[in-house]
């Protein structure tokens, strides 16, 4: 074995010295030889024959000289500009490691009669307003490549493990093929198999809510969202790809994906089974399968919307449909995507159907340190959880362009999803001096299910003064569940003076809820100027929620009958909204710069009734809030490049039904939640300010953003902690509380070396209010981090990329003296070879550092190292075999830990080991007779 690495690295150690062992130069000078004139600062450009890809730039010095460093031999286009004279083109080849092309005369466009000149569009990277445009083809990929492997080539963008996607800073929420959502509930079917030769261009933008975009007025809604624009050619015939692979511990993992395009028709599907990291679950599924509790939220035009919040998991909803790496996963996954337009486009059609099943199995040990006034206590508990879960969900939408100025838009969305899980706990809970306060053991079962759906109707009508329209929506949503299951607890607390006490609990659990959302929204807009734009809206929302929860204790024969409801640990309990908004914005726009300002009030009234009978609280208990929502920001665009944004909002967010609901929740003895029915909203003050620019020659970006929040009313909690270990918590309303980040992005290119280099910073900040034995605690929850980031490619030869990366953690406490700060460190290494006879060797390593503290004094360093040879087959190279070995050392191990108020906790699960993978990859594509391929580089023929 020790053998075989040795050999390993040292390949890799001859690639990179192979890599830096040489340099290329490429020398001249230009001018007009007609004037006898000097051309500084002419530019000069090289570009590769073979793909087009830019190679070098640079411009003339004062004598018009120039020295260009390409980063291998070959054929080249050379092109010097130069305002007023016509464009120089010529194709060079470099043979040796310099060329010296002497004197290059230039023509003054005025003497320049009919002649032809060829001008390369060689940009890689554009600027247009809002949106950064990638040349997909400018950015050298190893053949057959994925979508995600062409994204983390771009500058300012990154991809994590999870396969999610953060560009500029920002998370991106969406991922668009042709301007279509594709799959979209799971982009990671279209980052990990969509081939990357099938895009044309990449482009990176803030999408607008869809009323800004009909409108033109921006209402300060954006989504970070990519768009991969397809070529060409591959919207006729087919395209996709197959794998499949068998390996050691019966690893397997099997994937497909079948695109049939033609024309602005697109069908696709896709299946997948696999039970290794590569299931193909998308980071947005949480949205479809998530929790059950109810939480409303103001957006920022005053309008509420109803989402779903899992914040106090009772073990009941144990599936929330992603992978996050926990425990051993089997996935069974598959789905179907068609898409239209025609008559013009006057009519467009889209519906995606995906089914996923998936199986988890997780063992693990969480260690809590819990702070209390001047003192502390440590909880430990082990977990054995099998979950399993699937769902069906189907969604479509249906587009009619009325005429010119009108259009109808319908779309609806359908899901079912059944879960099942049975978990067991073991605890105990130990004082700073190692005495044991309590011990515990817990076994949940549940079976549940739950389904939904939703529709929503879009109406929208311009008018012939431009800006002058009118838009009508509305939508309801429905979703009810279902559960029951089994709760059997045993804890033993030991008492200060000897002995113990033990408390049992064998209870039946049934749980239901619905929740039924009415929105209707109207908007106007009239223009008042040829700058100046003025909207008017009103929203009318209807929310009603229904919440059971019921406990039955066993009785003494056996069964859990309706006479042993256990009334403590029960609850029935309905929520009802409804609201009024109406709201104003202006909005100024002027060449380079724009702002706007307004807000909404509403009026919203709650009511919460308690349908339980014999209950100690009011049956009903209504609430009024009028509420103001103000809102402005500022856009400023020094140039399409540089631009900086400063954006204010304020609203509110309301409690969840589980946390007013007036329910103890035993589904964890030691730690018990109680409803509070008098909890009022939150409202929240966010400014945020942002600088982007970015210089396309020199492949130079920065990127920067910060963001304040403050919170009145704050939802937070009072715990009461028992000198024997159990925990009570109510949520409360607190002030004080805040929250920041920010991050800062800079890269460039080091064009002798043909090393991209990067650097990014980014904090987050959070002060949280709450209390702990009745005395109020302030905890500081900070993090700062930062990293490097280097790339390099040699064309058809290597590539490898290294990301370190470092941060600092520090939490304290105002209850305690007791800190707990430490660092951790992310260091990335990725590199691919190509050798003879078509033969490839890849190698990846994930070295993780944590720092020990008094507490987490085990060692969860790691180095997760994988490796893999491959060999190209057929003419294309499109089929490939491919011998893979993760974990290489037997050294990955689940891990993370987390701070929040007055606790740390740190959790250490099992995960995917070792293994080996001997798999099979085929990319396909078929284009009918006579459809041109896409050209690998564009031209243009100017006179």
């Amino acid at each position: 074995m020790k053998t075989r690495i040795s050999l390993i690295l040292a390949i890799l150690c001859l690639a990179c010295f192979e890599s830096f062992a040489q340099s290329y130069t490429i020398q001249g000078k230009t001018g007009d030889s007609l004037n006898n004139a000097t051309l500084e600062h002419a530019s000069v450009t090289l570009v590769r024959a073979s793909d087009s890809v830019l190679s070098a730039f640079t411009r003339a010095k004062a004598d018009g000289s120039f020295i260009l460093h390409p980063d291998s031999a070959g054929k080249f286009i050379i092109m010097i500009s130069f305002p007023g004279m016509a464009d120089y083109v010529d194709v060079v080849k470099l043979d040796n490691s310099s060329l010296d092309l002497g004197f290059i005369p230039m023509v003054s466009k005025t003497h320049l009669l009919q002649e032809l000149v060829v001008k390369q569009q060689i940009a890689a990277i554009k600027v247009k307003g809002d949106t950064t445009e990638y040349m997909a083809d400018s950015f050298s990929v190893r053949e057959n490549a994925t979508v995600e492997e062409l994204l983390k080539k771009l500058p300012g963008i990154q991809v994590n493990k999870n396969g999610e996607i953060v560009a500029q800073g920002e998370k991106v929420e969406k991922i668009l093929v042709d301007g279509e959502e594709f799959f979209a509930d799971d982009p990671a079917v279209v980052t990990k198999n969509l081939q990357a030769r099938s895009v044309e261009k990449v482009q990176v933008f803030d999408k607008k809510s869809d009323q800004a975009e009909f409108t033109g007025i921006d209402d300060g809604q954006k989504t970070k969202t990519i768009n991969l624009q397809l070529k060409e050619d591959k919207k006729k015939g087919y395209f996709g790809k197959l794998a499949a692979g068998g390996g050691t511990d019966q690893y397997f993992e099997n994937q497909g994906m079948l695109n049939a395009f033609k024309g602005k028709r697109k069908l696709s599907v896709f299946g997948i089974m696999s039970n290794t990291d590569k299931i193909g679950l998308g980071w947005q599924d949480a949205e479809k399968y998530g929790g059950e509790n109810n939480s409303y939220e103001f957006t920022d035009d005053g309008s509420m919307i109803s989402y779903r919040n899992s914040d106090d998991d009772d073990g009941f909803e144990s599936w929330g449909g992603t992978y996050n790496g926990q425990g051993l996963p089997k996935v069974w996954t598959g789905g179907m995507h068609y898409s239209n337009k025609w008559h013009q486009d006057d009519y467009h059609l889209g519906s995606n159907y995906r089914y996923a099943k998936q199986n988890l199995e997780t063992e693990g040990n969480t260690l809590t340190e819990y702070t209390l006034p001047n003192s502390r206590y440590f909880s430990n508990e082990h977990r054995n959880i099998f979950s399993s879960g699937q769902r069906h969900n189907i969604d479509g939408l249906f587009e009619w362009k009325i005429d010119s100025t009108s259009n109808l838009k319908l779309t609806v969305n359908g899901g079912y999803k059944e879960t099942k899980s049975s978990s067991l706990y073991n605890s105990e809970s130990l004082t700073s001096d190692g005495d044991t306060l309590n011990t515990g053991n817990r076994h949940i079962t549940n079976d549940a299910s739950s389904k939904n759906e939703s529709a929503e109707l879009l109406y929208r009508k311009k008018f012939a003064k431009k800006g002058r329209t009118l838009s009508i929506d509305a939508n309801e949503r429905y979703k009810e569940s279902s559960g029951t299951g089994f709760l059997n607890t045993l804890n033993r607390f030991y008492l200060p003076g000897g002995g113990f006490a033990d408390s049992i609990i064998d209870q039946r659990k049934i749980n239901n809820s619905n929740n039924f959302t009415l929105n209707g929204k109207v908007t106007y807009t009239e223009p008042l100027s040829k700058v100046a734009f003025l909207e008017l809206n009103y929203a009318l929302v209807v929310d009603n929620s229904k919440a059971e929860k019921n406990s039955y204790d066993k009785t003494p024969g056996g069964e859990y009958t309706d006479s042993a409801l256990n009334q403590l640990y029960s609850s029935n309990y309905a929520f009802d909204v409804l609201q009024h908004t109406g709201g104003t914005n202006l909005r100024f726009v002027f060449k380079n710069y724009n702002f706007s300002f307004g807000g909404s009030v509403s009026n919203a009234r709650f009511k919460q009734t308690n349908l339980a009978a014999d209950t100690i609280y009011h049956r009903s208990f209504e609430r009024n809030y009028t509420n103001f929502f103000p809102r402005a920001n500022f856009t400023y665009s020094f140039s399409k490049q540089k631009s900086f944004r400063l954006y204010y909002s304020g609203s509110t967010n309301q409690p969840t039904i589980d946390q007013i609901q007036p329910l103890r929740n035993n589904t964890d003895p030691l730690n018990i939640p109680i409803g509070n029915p008098g909890l009022k909203q939150e409202f929240r003050q966010m400014i945020r300010a942002s600088y982007n620019s970015y210089k396309i020659l020199t492949n130079q970006y920065f990127w920067s953003s910060v963001a304040f929040n403050t919170i009145n009313n704050a939802i937070s909690r009072a715990e009461t902690i028992s000198p024997l270990g159990s925990r009570t918590y109510q949520y409360v309303n607190v002030q004080g509380n805040y929250n920041a980040w920010g991050y800062a992005g800079y890269g460039f290119k080091l064009k002798k070396l043909n090393l991209d280099l990067g650097v990014h910073l980014s904090t987050n900040l959070s002060h949280v209010n709450n209390f702990v034995n009745g005395e109020k605690n302030a905890s500081n929850n900070n993090s700062y981090s930062g990293g490097l980031e280097v790339r390099y490619d040699k064309e058809n030869k290597m590539s490898f990329s290294f990301s370190p990366g470092i941060t600092y953690n520090d939490n304290k406490s105002t209850i305690s003296t007791y800190t707990t700060s430490y660092w951790t460190s992310n260091n990335e290494f990725e590199l691919t070879y190509q050798l003879p006879k078509k033969f490839e060797i890849g190698t990846s390593a994930n070295w993780y550092i944590r720092q020990k503290t008094a507490v987490f004094d085990q060692n969860n360093n790691m180095l997760r190292w994988n490796a893999y040879i491959g060999k190209k087959l057929l003419k294309k190279d499109n089929l490939e075999i491919r011998l893979s070995v993760f974990d290489i050392l037997n050294q990955n191990a689940g891990f993370s830990r987390f701070a929040q108020s007055n606790y740390i906790t740190q959790d250490n699960y099992n995960t995917i080991r070792r293994y080996g993978m001997l798999g099979i990859i085929w990319n396909f594509t078929h284009t009918p007779a006579g459809t041109p391929a896409a050209a690998d580089s564009p031209m243009m023929i100017i006179k």
